[in-house]
């Protein structure tokens, strides 16, 4: 019996070990994001953007503050979501929280790109993205979001469009 009980303590301790070691330990990471959200609007489209940040802490870098642009035509029942194509450009801004406000942390320069629709089961709209990998805590560990500015450009000379923010989230 004593053997047993030893032996099957044994597997057990070498079992739970071996878990650790194949699992590893759990790091920190998170990731937040606003919806796609109208930035700015017109009588026949909209131009939309996403803003998002995410920060992984404990092995490789994940800290990506991400931005995205969309542009859609506006039907007859005033929604936003019809197929239209154009050039834009998007840019995004890595804030930190000072105590009262959000302030510049880091930032990317602006990305030009077409807007369109692609085809097929997955299909959808799309338009200029931009990643910028901010650096985890580079302004002191606190709170951090991303600002996504989107524009679309209907005349040739002329941008139009607005900024949203992602949520605040915590990056140690």
């Amino acid at each position: 019996m004593f053997n047993l009980r030893r032996m099957s303590r044994f597997l057990v301790c070498s079992m739970a070990t071996a878990l650790f070691f194949v699992m590893g330990t759990p790091s920190a990471s998170a990731m937040s994001g606003s919806p796609v959200t109208v930035v700015y609007s017109h009588v026949a489209y909209c131009v939309k953007a996403s803003a998002a940040i995410d920060h992984y802490v404990g092995g490789f870098s994940g800290n990506i503050g991400y931005a995205n642009a969309y542009l859609a035509s506006r039907s007859f029942t005033g929604s936003c979501n019809g197929a239209m194509t154009g050039w834009g450009r998007v840019r995004l801004e890595v804030q930190v929280w000072n105590g009262s406000v959000g302030v510049f942390c880091r930032g990317s320069d602006w990305r030009y790109g077409e807007f369109g629709w692609s085809g097929g089961e997955l299909g959808g709209p799309f338009g200029p993205q931009q990643l910028l990998d901010y650096g985890g805590a580079v302004c002191g560990p606190n709170y951090y979001r991303t600002v996504a500015t989107a524009e679309y450009n209907p005349s040739g000379s002329t941008w139009v469009g607005g900024s949203v923010a992602s949520p605040w989230e915590f990056v140690p």
